[in-house]
């Protein structure tokens, strides 16, 4: 079945990254996740990281919570709206994510080569047609993502 499938993949993906950010920067795979996505958002929502991580709003602050307590991020309030939380990150995550990223760059660059370049573009379309049918399938049922 794709769903098994992919989720078994899923969570062999995960462990790896776990592995990996555990030794070299002493965090989580979702704590790492948080921080790439700031990184890629800008100062943002713990509702516009739970989108791009596909994580829960419950996730994102637990580990909101773990990351400020390193130091890594700070929460704040929107000015706008003083219940929306705001994350963003502090020198000493971009100092993290400069230090982290070129190893998430050769675990890509390895699993890429793994497929070729033909392989890795069919294997991105793919990822995106069922990305596309299961959020379809998903609003169908009346759940969110």
């Amino acid at each position: 079945m794709i769903t098994f499938r992919v989720s078994v993949l899923s969570q062999l993906l995960s462990r790896l990254v776990d592995v990996s950010v555990k030794d070299a920067l002493g965090l989580t795979s979702r704590q790492w996740r948080v921080l790439v996505s700031l990184n890629r958002l800008g100062p943002s929502s713990s509702g516009d990281v739970a989108r791009l991580c596909s994580f829960d709003h419950s996730q994102v602050s637990r580990v909101a919570f773990e990351l400020a307590e390193k130091g890594l991020v700070t929460q704040g309030s929107d000015s706008a709206d003083r219940r929306r939380q705001v994350l963003s990150l502090t020198p000493a995550s971009l100092a993290l994510l400069r230090q982290g990223v070129p190893a998430s760059l050769a675990r890509q660059d390895r699993l890429r080569q793994r497929l070729g370049e033909q392989d890795y573009a069919a294997f991105c379309r793919a990822l995106d047609a069922l990305t596309e049918e299961a959020q379809q399938m998903l609003d169908e049922a009346g759940g969110q993502a």
